[in-house]
């Protein structure tokens, strides 16, 4: 994979009484978040970790190219826009899955621009 080709996605998920809830692992954390296949467009590289205290998946794609990482990028952003469940299933129907935060890192993994996201309510 192009080193250049990476960005970083902040995932958690608010119980239907709005708390944040902690995952055990990340295997835990995407059971609990229920990604739908629309994550493994371009098949990227993953590598997940739990920050916050474990309220938090972050997730590093990494892309063999531009072309791969953007139309990634656009199948999510149609997901978001055209799928009456968005692009998550999450394990407990009451749970708010939100993907807050995207971090585009430059070739030497430091973070080139920052944006603060969507989330997905039920």
């Amino acid at each position: 994979m192009a080193a250049e080709y990476k960005h970083k996605k902040y995932f958690r998920i608010r119980g239907a009484d709005s708390t944040l809830k902690t995952f055990s692992s990340t295997a835990d954390a995407n059971t609990k978040i229920g990604f739908t296949s629309v994550y493994d467009t371009n098949n990227p590289t993953k590598t997940e970790a739990l920050e916050d205290s474990g309220q938090t998946l972050a997730v590093t794609y990494e892309f063999e190219s531009d072309a791969d990482q953007t139309a990634f990028q656009t199948a999510i952003d149609n997901a978001w826009a055209n799928s009456p469940h968005y692009p998550f299933n999450p394990a407990d129907a009451t749970d708010t899955v939100e993907h807050f935060r995207t971090e585009w890192l430059e070739p030497d993994g430091s973070v080139g621009e920052t944006v603060n996201l969507k989330s997905y309510h039920l």
